[in-house]
């Protein structure tokens, strides 16, 4: 390959060389060795850019320093693997001053806010001892950056204890490993903090636990930030932490006894907060009501970490389905058909125990088989020999018995479009288009995670229809539709609650879609007075002005056919996109439907195309199906009368 330039400024302070996305896969290879001779090769991370020509290679200033190669050089570039059991870093030791020394001065930096930070900016990079970089620690300073040494950790014995560190010309720089910054030589830059110096360090070492040994999957991200605030500190000698302040602190009892109450929360805090030190200990609470624990109990020094345990990614079902297909699979019961990669992909959203469950089913549904259940129950006198749980039988248990909590709700909205959707015309289509791009725009937009869209027209035109189609073609995990059908009864401070579940559950899901159908139903509305229940208006306006957690994405589609109603109540600004749904209007849209649905021989329908050919009607879909379903029944002779007749009187059907 040729060198070249880095194409932007942003991947130049990257650490990263660039290649062009048609030379190499990036989630195949993520680091290179560059050959500048058969026995001088430099080690990179690598990115790809499209603004990188194919067969070139970019590089910044500072790279082909270091490398000491010049533009247009051929380079002999190859892929390379770090292994992340024996080369992830323990400790890296850098030597820091300013990049630009005209505007250096004698300024003091936090050398731990700059081990944070080089950590988050360089996070799974690949360095080499000598290799220098620049560290754009804030928006007005940049480093200059040169590694002095490596430490890495030795993780394949990992069971006989926490890895030890050796010296090494290579490493890959991990969340867990110790940064350490020693300022440059005549340098004016002042470093502050506990990660400078040239002092020894004991790295805080991630065991990588084999949780899966241990009956627990899905949960990698949790355990490891758990044991980094928790368990960290026991890994290092009682007097290092004494050192540090982190001791229990001592509670001091008042006189008499109204410092502490007979109750559960005082009571809760007398023993977090101590009346005597105690060592090594370690409290944890569990709930599913955070909202309900007293904040008292959630500050600093008391119940202060704090992690929420959410819904598996595709990766942690896998985890989990492994876990509990282990016993089958080792006592060959598991059949060679049963693929766990596929199970993991079609439990969207299903958690650890609803993941438990379908193994159960599908082991219960393999055992039915195998039982003869007449006027006697009969077992197959071979059942231990043939029982074997195959793909059928949890595709069964997908299917029949278990369903996730926070799944979509095929089975509600599949109501609203059993029928389908009948495309009878460019509005149809619109709509369908519109639906179809901001699926998009939710589903990869990084920077909009929530996207509102309403549908407004009239009574009967399919609105419900349009946006059960639509949030049936997004596919998202979790699919809910908001409606006053479920909340037949309720009184308005219910019906909020009601609303704000289904936020709450769409929050959980890393995709989602929530339909708000009949939006002034919701609302109570009514033209007679008019009244609203401004409770739930206040609640709707507040759900759609919320974004989701970070990482989630949220698609909101609402229906009204009073936009004049929401436009009062100053709901109708709120959505992102306006879609208007049309009735039919036109002999054609009409025709059209007629077709699509086979309801007329084919002269009836030249006969309703010359009556209908030039008039204007309006009516819509919903009522013109019920309509054409009312003459379906009687003789072909007088379908055509009746039809027009119908539709003079519901349709305004005039010459």
């Amino acid at each position: 390959m040729k060198a070249t330039k880095c194409p932007t400024e942003e991947l130049s302070l990257s650490n990263c060389v660039v290649m062009s996305p048609k030379d190499i896969d990036p989630e195949k290879v993520q680091h290179v060795e560059v050959y500048t001779s058969p026995h001088m090769k430099f080690l990179f991370s690598v990115k790809t850019h499209p603004g990188i020509a194919p067969h070139t290679i970019g590089f910044n200033l500072m790279q082909r320093k270091w490398a000491d190669f010049s533009l247009n050089q051929d380079l002999d570039v190859r892929p390379f693997q770090l292994d992340k059991r024996t080369q992830c870093i323990g400790t890296i030791q850098l030597e820091v001053d300013f990049l630009q020394k005209k505007t250096a001065g004698s300024e003091l930096f936090d050398s731990d806010k700059m081990a944070q930070e080089f950590l988050m900016q360089f996070n799974s990079q690949a360095f080499t001892v000598g290799q220098i970089l620049a560290f754009a620690f804030t928006e007005k300073k940049t480093l200059a950056i040169k590694v002095l040494s490596i430490e890495v950790m030795d993780l394949t014995n990992i069971k006989e204890g926490p890895g030890k560190l050796k010296m090494s010309q290579i490493g890959l720089l991990t969340p867990n490993s110790t940064v350490i910054f020693d300022k440059a030589e005549n340098s004016s830059l002042i470093l502050t903090g506990k990660s400078k110096g040239k002092q020894q360090h004991q790295s805080i070492i991630n065991p990588n636990w084999d949780f899966n040994k241990m009956g627990i999957g899905g949960l990698d991200k949790e355990f490891l930030a758990i044991f980094r605030r928790t368990f960290a500190s026991r890994v290092f000698p009682p007097e290092v932490v004494e050192q540090l302040g982190m001791g229990c602190r001592t509670f001091n009892k008042n006189a008499g006894n109204t410092g502490v109450h007979d109750t559960v929360v005082n009571q809760l805090l007398a023993k977090i907060d101590g009346l005597e030190e105690l060592n090594n200990i370690l409290v944890i609470g569990m709930t599913n009501r955070k909202d309900m624990i007293d904040e008292a109990l959630l500050r600093p020094g008391r119940l202060e970490v704090q992690m929420e345990i959410g819904l598996p990614d595709e990766y942690g079902r896998f985890q989990i389905c492994e876990i509990h297909t282990t016993t089958m699979r080792d006592n060959n019961k598991l059949a060679s058909d049963v693929d766990i990669q596929e199970i993991a992909a079609l439990t969207k959203n299903f958690s650890g125990a609803e993941i438990e469950g379908l193994v159960r089913a599908a082991q219960s549904t393999a055992m039915y088989r195998l039982i003869k259940a007449y006027s006697k129950v009969e077992v197959d006198p071979d059942a231990g020999k043939k029982l074997k749980v195959c793909r059928a039988d949890f595709m069964h248990a997908l299917k029949y018995d278990i369903k996730a909590a926070f799944s979509n709700s095929k089975e509600e909205f599949k109501k609203y479009v059993s029928n389908g959707i009948i495309k009878w015309g460019v509005p149809v289509n619109r709509v369908l288009e519109d639906g179809d791009m901001l699926i998009a725009l939710a589903r990869s937009s990084d920077r909009t995670p929530l996207v509102t869209f309403l549908l407004e027209g009239s009574v009967g035109t399919g609105k419900t229809a349009l946006a059960a189609q639509i949030a049936k073609n997004a596919d998202f995990p979790f699919v809910k539709i908001c409606s006053t059908g479920n909340m037949i009864g309720f009184h308005e401070a219910a019906k909020c609650q009601s609303i704000k579940k289904i936020f709450d559950d769409a929050y959980k899901s890393p995709l989602s879609c929530v339909i708000l159908d009949d939006i002034e139903r919701l609302l109570d509305f009514v033209p007679i007075g008019p009244r609203f229940s401004n409770l739930i208006l206040q609640a709707l306006l507040a759900l759609l002005k919320t974004s989701p957690p970070d990482g989630h994405k949220l698609l909101i589609i609402g229906t009204t056919s009073r936009k004049d109603v929401l436009q009062e109540m100053e709901i109708l600004n709120v959505f992102h996109t306006l879609v208007h749904v049309s009735s039919i209007t036109s002999s054609e849209h009409l025709i059209n439907v007629v077709k699509n649905i086979d309801a007329f021989s084919s002269n009836e329908v030249e006969q309703l195309k010359k009556k209908t050919n030039g008039k204007s009607l309006c009516i819509g879909i919903k009522k013109l199906l019920v309509q054409i379903e009312l003459v379906r029944q009687m003789e072909e002779n007088q379908r055509i009368v009746k039809f027009l007749c119908l539709l003079e009187e519901e349709a305004s059907l005039e010459p």
